[in-house]
């Protein structure tokens, strides 16, 4: 009987471990499945008279990353939402000409930020979509100064009841910790070449000095104005308008008791107040149809698709965005190393007729640069044309990497120039040894022994080494400016010495050649080269890879969630760490303190 009743319990337990397990393993298999699906492009059938609805979230980035990583694995990460400027834009110009598409819907509630340049960008793409003669609407709960200018370009624009419009123009402040770096006893050596080439005054001084301010105020007012012009034209209102309506805010809220929402209606920067609900009624007034039923952009872009032919030549597009260093790239720099093997892999392709290099960076290394410079420089000689495109920010080792092209195009509102370089030695002997009571001491053959430590104060010699490697590290960077822009070296210097212009001042003094959006680029690439017939690609569009995800949990997740609670904690210090530590000491740069966002 016992054992009967032994077994019986038996056989209950392990039916119960069966399907406990059985239940753990569809689960699990059922996860993996859903997560290595989200990764492959789903067909979505786009039908006559459907409204494409683009939603840009978190901050527009100028790579071109290929498949970006779904938006639920970006919740295991630290990483910021991002959307890719060519996605957008490439999604608003095939649709414009894809006669299924009737119009465009702009849900604007989630872009955080958004380079001038990128924002005239997509400005033209939504031109040039209702050229085609076809709708484009804008709504948000809350325009902020990116989403405002994008929402003029719209035939509709609407906010909610209890959105606003906040324009507060363009500025720079930084932190500046001479005093704190001197009361914590770190010394900082900031040698550089460039009457304005001011990366390091933040760590040897306490103030923006008033000659920086006017520098800074010349090229702020330059991209300013040309927000002000272009938004007030699409707006049907003049820049002296939006001007007074920003003056007068305060009042129009404290004295007539204005919402928010109303203060825009007044100041003709929306057309109607509409909540969630009452933008769908509208919707279907004006398309016919309800958000919930529009083409989402991440659908449509899995349904373009390249237009080029067998043996038909290529304007080949490669983006590079970030801090450039020597080796290989991460998804946030430009390593040399893998932008030269990329480059070298387009050239010795016989049916590339043109390349065009769009650059989104503050610099980096001037070594760095140079190598990819010189890069640009053989690809010209092999026989095919190299066209600049400047993204946002294309300065100091940017604009070393562009004198290597046969033409340099930019954006108005690029931010460019910085032409200088420096280095930075910082050192804690005086912490070490009068707060920590911590001594160095030691013998060496040479004047340069015991230099590279942290604990050992720098001495003549050393000084006098490296703001010669500066000096001559940025006569280099002119003589190869001078050459590209064939400019004499002294009618240059005024426009080098670290100072940044817009690209609307780089057209007028001779730094850039034309302006234009990326499209006009590509075409003005093509001429270049000869090409009568041609197809444009864009490099780099492979899906997301297992190792990307990886990389991007551990760094974002882990280490970015550390680092962040460090900043948290310890803003200053977190800069420091950042900036300081993360510059080889001795090594020269060629990096503004403009970088985009």
């Amino acid at each position: 009987m016992k054992n009967r009743k032994r077994n019986i319990f038996s056989i209950l337990f392990n039916s119960m471990d069966f399907l406990r397990k059985l239940i753990l393993n569809l689960l699990f298999w059922g996860i993996l499945a859903a997560v290595v699906l989200s990764f492959f492009p789903q067909v979505h059938t786009v039908s006559d008279g459907s409204v494409l609805m683009l939603q840009p979230s978190g901050i527009i980035v100028e790579r071109n990353e290929g498949s970006e990583l779904p938006d639920w694995f970006r919740n295991f990460t630290s990483s910021p939402l991002e959307t890719t400027l060519l996605s957008l834009s490439r999604s608003i110009r095939t649709a414009a000409d894809d006669r299924r598409i009737s119009a465009l819907f702009l849900d604007l509630s989630y872009l955080q930020y958004a380079s001038l340049a990128a924002l005239q960008e997509l400005e033209s793409d939504i031109h040039y979509f209702r050229e085609r003669g076809k709708k484009v609407i804008a709504w948000s709960s809350y325009y902020n100064l990116y989403g405002a200018y994008l929402a003029s370009a719209a035939d509709h624009v609407y906010l909610d009841p209890m959105g606003t419009v906040h324009l507060p123009g363009y500025s720079v402040y930084r932190t500046y910790m001479g005093e704190a770096l001197d009361e914590w006893m770190i010394d900082v050596s900031y040698f550089h070449a460039g009457e304005f080439k001011s990366y390091g005054d933040s760590y040897i001084s306490s103030s923006m000095s008033r000659q920086m301010k006017e520098e800074n105020q010349r090229w702020l007012d330059s991209l300013w104005s040309q927000y002000l012009d272009r938004m007030g034209e699409n707006r049907g209102i003049t820049a002296s308008d939006l001007t007074d309506w920003i003056n007068a805010y305060p009042r129009l809220l404290e004295i007539e008791g204005l919402t928010e929402a109303e203060a825009a209606i007044r100041g003709g920067l929306v057309d109607g107040i509409l909540t969630g609900p009452g933008m769908d009624r509208e919707l279907i007034r004006l398309c016919g149809v309800k958000r919930r039923d529009m083409v989402s952009s991440g659908d449509y872009a899995h349904q373009i698709t390249s237009s080029s032919h067998p043996g038909e030549k290529r304007v080949v597009v490669v983006t590079a965005s970030g801090t450039i260093h020597s080796g290989e790239s991460d998804t946030r720099s430009i390593g040399a190393d893998t932008l030269i093997s990329s480059l070298d892999r387009i050239s010795s392709d016989k049916s590339t007729g043109a390349i065009v290099l769009r650059l989104d960076t503050g610099g980096g290394s001037a070594y760095a640069s140079e190598q990819i410079r010189r890069k640009l420089e053989e690809i010209r000689k092999q026989g095919v044309k190299v066209v600049v495109s400047m993204g946002g920010v294309t300065a100091s080792g940017g604009y070393w990497i562009a004198s290597g092209a046969d033409e340099i195009w930019s954006a108005p509102g690029t931010i460019t120039g910085s032409i200088g370089v420096f280095t930075m030695i910082p050192k804690i002997n005086r912490l070490a040894e009068e707060k920590l009571q911590l001594h160095s001491d030691g013998v060496g053959t040479t004047w340069m022994s015991g230099q590279e430590r942290l604990d050992q104060p720098l001495n003549s010699s050393s000084r006098a080494v490296f703001q010669s490697s500066v000096d001559r590290t940025y006569d280099h960077f002119l003589a190869l400016v001078s050459d590209s822009r064939g400019l004499s070296v002294d009618n240059l210097k005024p426009l080098a010495e670290g100072r940044i212009w817009s690209g609307e001042e780089a057209l007028g003094n001779g730094l850039a050649d034309r302006t234009g959006s990326l499209t006009q680029v590509a075409d003005g690439a093509a001429a270049l080269a000869g090409l009568d017939s041609y197809s444009v690609e864009y490099y780099r569009e492979e899906p997301v890879s297992v190792g990307s995800l990886i990389n991007s949990l551990s760094s974002g997740g882990i280490r970015g969630s550390i680092r962040g609670a460090v900043e948290m904690l310890f803003p200053v210090a977190g800069n420091i760490k950042e900036d300081i530590f993360s510059l080889a000491p001795g090594r020269v740069y060629a990096l503004s303190f403009v970088n985009n966002k």
